[in-house]
């Protein structure tokens, strides 16, 4: 279930939505989608005996969901909205967890923002 829906407005314009689930005061993990899918894909996973002690922010990524599409993006610029979303709510240092099409986000976050990172999870990623 979700606890909280956001629209983020990044620095050069675009929107950011995302979903928030579980513990405001949790572990603080970032879920990102595959494709075809959105911030709201995550509210469908079952309840596990985990979930209650973490804070899961689920992003649609850009042009999914009610994500702007930004033409000319690249795989790389995503860190960047990553590190935007996580200084508008106030998280220092992260988990970030990825599914699919989500996969490749997680790497290019370990690529670019490895000191922001506790964790990567890429889950069953496809090729970027």
């Amino acid at each position: 279930m979700i606890r909280k829906y956001e629209t983020l407005h990044l620095r050069d314009g675009r929107k950011l939505a995302y979903a928030e689930y579980g513990d405001p005061h949790g572990y603080p993990v970032m879920l990102f989608h595959g494709n075809p899918s959105s911030r709201l894909s995550w509210g469908l996973i079952p309840d596990s005996p985990f979930r209650p002690h973490l804070r899961l922010i689920a992003p649609d990524r850009p042009g999914f969901g009610r994500s702007d599409f930004q033409p000319g993006r690249r795989l790389l610029d995503w860190p960047d909205d990553v590190s935007e979303l996580a200084e508008a709510l106030g998280l220092n240092r992260f988990a970030v967890l990825g599914v699919s099409g989500g996969g490749p986000a997680t790497l290019a976050c370990a690529w670019r923002i490895p000191e922001r990172l506790t964790a990567v999870g890429p889950t069953n990623p496809v090729a970027p």
